[in-house]
């Protein structure tokens, strides 16, 4: 399994009570992403997104241990590093996010594979075109993803 954030050995509970139809992401944060998604093309970039409710209060960029187009891995380290981080602020982790540099910013097969949280927002960048384009979805327990509006 590949293609996933190890969450539960950080102490992530996998499920989330309430599912949004909207998240609210601050520009720079959103820019944080993009910046990211670009400076680890051509692979995936992944990465936690730290909150609370619907509200997106911090970024943290990982590292794709895979270096892949197509997959990512979260550094164990940074990923635990990231949950202490959001915790000592009292933020929880309420997202995640990676690339798809080649592809649409649409869940793939994979992700709706090797993708375990559901409730969680699961932020998507392509980077097909000149502009990025972020999306956001939230994973049902029927592996079904909603997409959700980015305000």
């Amino acid at each position: 399994m590949n293609h996933h954030l190890s969450c539960d050995s950080a102490g992530i509970s996998p499920c989330q009570d309430v599912v949004y139809d909207s998240v609210v992401v601050p520009p720079s944060f959103l820019e944080r992403m993009l910046e990211h998604a670009r400076s680890c093309a051509p692979y995936e970039c992944c990465g936690v997104v730290g909150g609370k409710g619907r509200i997106v209060t911090s970024v943290h960029p990982l590292r794709n241990d895979l270096e892949s187009a197509t997959q990512f891995f979260a550094d164990p380290k940074e990923l635990i590093d990231a949950v202490k981080k959001m915790r000592k602020s009292g933020e929880e982790m309420i997202g995640i996010y990676h690339s798809h540099p080649d592809s649409l910013a649409v869940p793939s097969q994979r992700d709706r594979e090797e993708n375990y949280y559901v409730g969680y927002f699961y932020f998507i960048i392509s980077l097909m075109t000149e502009n990025p384009i972020v999306r956001c979805y939230v994973m049902s327990h029927d592996r079904e993803f909603t997409s959700v509006q980015i305000i």
